[in-house]
């Protein structure tokens, strides 16, 4: 649920059809537009998740004053998010140490594999105190995908962490079931690598492909552009205009 794109009314429906479930999601700045949906997501009875998006772009000190935000506002797991896959193992745990002392709450870590270490990540994340850990099965998400669901289980097995996720069954369900709506293997390319090095959300990554493509421009270009910029969620209209402004620069130095 993120503000302003759901509303309150889609939490209802949400409820209505089975929903056990609500993660409240915001930039990592703007943890103060979540407030009446996480209060609303508390009185359904969901269990209610402060979820703080591109937990790379803020300082510690930050990252700790918005997660309070959420933990006041009935939150019952925050999570830090690296939406861009941008983290570094020391960097979850430094993020999710702070949070861990300063909130009382449970924590939680949400990674993305940009730069091939969301399960490297969500083993720092646990180690420095987090009791949720996302995963998506043959790592289906945006950029390069999430921490993959199946060899989670496989490594904390092996780390002695108990999960209750059988093995064999979860690795059937990745291979012969989500394989086979998966339009294109998840892997890390080229352009999400760029994500994972420039900080950029890992959603922007079609988007941008897209954009290169109409403007006969190189998509890394434009990624690297929108690091520079700091686009966060939300600022999807930035692609074009920055594709369009690299196209424009080409044509430029060309005629030159």
């Amino acid at each position: 649920m993120v503000p302003g794109i759901g509303i309150k009314e889609d939490l209802v429906a949400a409820v209505n059809a089975g929903a056990k479930m609500v993660r409240v999601a915001t930039h990592v700045t703007e943890a103060d537009v979540a407030k009446q949906h996480i209060e609303l997501g508390r009185n359904l009875g969901l269990k209610t998740v402060g979820f703080l998006m591109m937990a790379h772009m803020v300082p510690v000190g930050k990252l700790v004053e918005q997660a309070k935000l959420f933990e006041s506002y009935g939150a019952e797991i925050v999570y830090a998010t690296d939406s861009a896959g941008a983290l570094l193992p020391h960097e979850v745990k430094e993020r999710i140490g702070a949070l861990r002392q300063n909130l009382s709450c449970e924590i939680g870590f949400h990674g993305h594999n940009n730069l091939s270490l969301a399960m490297a990540n969500s083993m720092a994340a646990v180690e420095a105190g987090a009791t949720y850990i996302d995963g998506s099965l043959r790592c289906l998400g945006a950029g390069s995908g999430n921490t993959q669901t199946e060899v989670m289980v496989a490594v904390f097995e092996r780390l002695g962490y108990r999960t209750d996720i059988e093995l064999y069954p979860i690795m059937d369900v990745a291979n012969k079931v989500v394989a086979k709506f998966m339009l294109r293997p998840q892997e890390i390319t080229g352009s999400s690598l760029i994500m994972g090095y420039s900080g950029v959300y890992s959603s922007f990554l079609l988007p941008t492909q897209e954009a290169a493509k109409k403007f006969g421009v190189d998509e890394r270009d434009i990624l690297i552009e929108l690091g520079r910029l700091k686009a966060v969620g939300g600022q999807e209209d930035l692609i074009v205009d920055v594709a369009s402004k690299l196209a424009e620069e080409s044509r430029l130095q060309h005629t030159n």
